[in-house]
């Protein structure tokens, strides 16, 4: 068999904005605002919104940088 390459976003879990908000120590009204002004991804599953930290982080620092 060939190598298979793994990634890590693929075992991530997608989280709510309020484990996010929690993850990143900032209140959720400040994800919703973040989320509705498009500063920071997200995924509509159904009428769920839910957040990848990794791709978060990388927004927020290169929101930075």
């Amino acid at each position: 068999m060939g190598n298979v390459l793994f990634d890590n976003r693929i075992s991530e879990k997608f989280l709510t904005a309020d484990e996010l908000a929690e993850h990143l120590r900032v209140s959720v009204h400040t994800i919703r605002k973040w989320r509705s002004q498009e500063k920071i991804p997200y995924y509509k599953l159904g009428r769920s919104v839910r957040f990848r930290v990794s791709e978060v982080l990388a927004k927020i620092k290169g929101a930075i940088e």
